[in-house]
């Protein structure tokens, strides 16, 4: 699925022609030192999609020619806007030749902090690495919600305080799902340094983990929890769909090189605005942003199970929250040890986030997706799964607390 090959996933572009007076229009909103993105109109060759348009999308767009971007993906279905940005235009628009590559997820860090990229859907994973000082720079939250922890369905765990003693899979060490646990294990009391092992897995082995008692739960991204409930051989403790305070709190961050923060501002704004305008799209338009990266393989998926996960994310970018729950992270990773001793989590914030522009405010037709989307059960075995029914009685009831989203499936068949 992701390579280290810069060349497999690019595409030719139109490159811009640029001016002086674009350039001038472009870099004449300059605050502090960091170039805003200026006004002009667009149009794309991409084919207007229903509901709000690449077009309408509001917000500031440059017609001067900033140049390439290299801007990398793992593959997620959560990274929907960084596909639009790039097959709607949106990056075009912003005045930037944007080459998209694949990389795995685990080295997505160490690349953008190298200069290898330039940006890409950033997730809250970089806070220990830039305490360490790995040049990345967040410029925006993008969206919301896209984590579950989930337990072993023999283990008698139903609570976070139950994990006491008990090892828990990740897919990485650090990573925000283990965040995620840490945070809810100090919440309950527990030292979440000592009073749980975390051992790394691949993400399609966590439930065979589970499954072989080499862990006792896991905490990951969907779909694999999903499919883990549907099978029936775990039951779910939290999500970040439905579990205050993790859904109120964005999981996925724009992210920007530093070194093109600081010597490329005006490119650095123009990533930013390119993605927030795609993330505001695909909150109006899940179907047809699904049809689109299924269409050019982006994902393994099918349209509809596409369109179903995308319907789970609360897709509002916003600069100011992004950095308020960036700072809030910070806080929970020092209150439980993983920061270093002497580290000011608002100086780190500070220090991480970017203003580099102004804030992204969406026209008034744009609504918050708060509401559980059903996860057709008739497109679990497409993922592998053994069954495509999930119980919700009267017995499932504590270990489903908030989960509608699960007892919708049955409900989809």
């Amino acid at each position: 699925m992701a390579t280290s090959d810069f060349d497999q996933n690019a595409r030719p572009v139109v490159k811009p022609l640029l001016s002086r007076r674009d350039f001038l229009r472009y870099a004449g909103f300059v605050s502090g030192g960091l170039a805003l993105a200026a006004c002009s109109s667009a149009t794309s060759n991409t084919p207007a999609a229903p509901g709000v348009t690449a077009a309408t999308v509001p917000g500031a767009t440059s017609s001067a020619s900033l140049g390439k971007a290299v801007i990398a993906y793992a593959g997620g279905a959560c990274e929907a806007p960084t596909f639009i940005a790039y097959e709607h235009g949106y990056f075009q628009r912003e005045g930037l030749e944007v080459e998209l590559v694949a990389l795995e997820a685990s080295t997505l860090k160490e690349a953008l902090a190298a200069g290898k990229i330039d940006g890409l859907q950033q997730t809250a994973d970089s806070i220990k690495a830039i305490e360490q000082g790995l040049g990345i720079r967040i410029t925006s939250g993008l969206h919301k919600g896209c984590i579950r922890l989930v337990a072993g369905a023999a283990t008698g765990i139903k609570s976070v305080a139950d994990l006491k003693g008990k090892a828990v899979g990740v897919h990485v060490f650090g990573g925000l799902p283990q965040v995620l646990v840490q945070w809810a294990l100090s919440d309950a009391g527990l030292d979440p340094l000592k009073d749980v092992t975390f051992k790394v897995f691949p993400p399609p082995q966590l439930e065979a983990a589970v499954a072989k008692g080499e862990v006792q739960a896991f905490s990951m991204y969907d779909p694999f929890p999903a499919i883990a409930l549907n099978n029936k051989s775990v039951v779910q403790i939290f999500s970040t769909h439905d579990n205050a305070p993790y859904k109120d709190m964005y999981c996925c961050f724009v992210g920007i090189a530093q070194g093109v923060v600081e010597q490329q501002p005006a490119k650095a704004a123009a990533i930013t605005l390119a993605l927030q305008k795609a993330a505001y799209w695909v909150s109006q338009n899940q179907a047809e942003a699904a049809k689109i990266v299924v269409a050019k393989k982006y994902v393994p998926a099918s349209e509809e199970l596409l369109t179903s996960l995308l319907k789970l994310y609360d897709y509002v970018p916003n600069v100011a929250q992004g950095k308020a729950h960036f700072l809030r992270y910070a806080q929970v990773l020092k209150q439980v040890g993983v920061l270093e001793a002497d580290t000011d989590p608002q100086k780190l914030a500070d220090l991480a986030v970017a203003t580099v522009t102004p804030e992204f405010v969406p026209s008034s037709a744009q609504t918050s997706n708060t509401t559980v989307a059903a996860f057709p059960a008739h497109l679990i075995p497409e993922l592998n799964a053994a069954s495509a029914q999930v119980t919700c009685g009267p017995e499932h009831a504590h270990a489903h607390t908030q989960s509608r989203f699960y007892c919708d499936l049955v409900e989809a068949v």
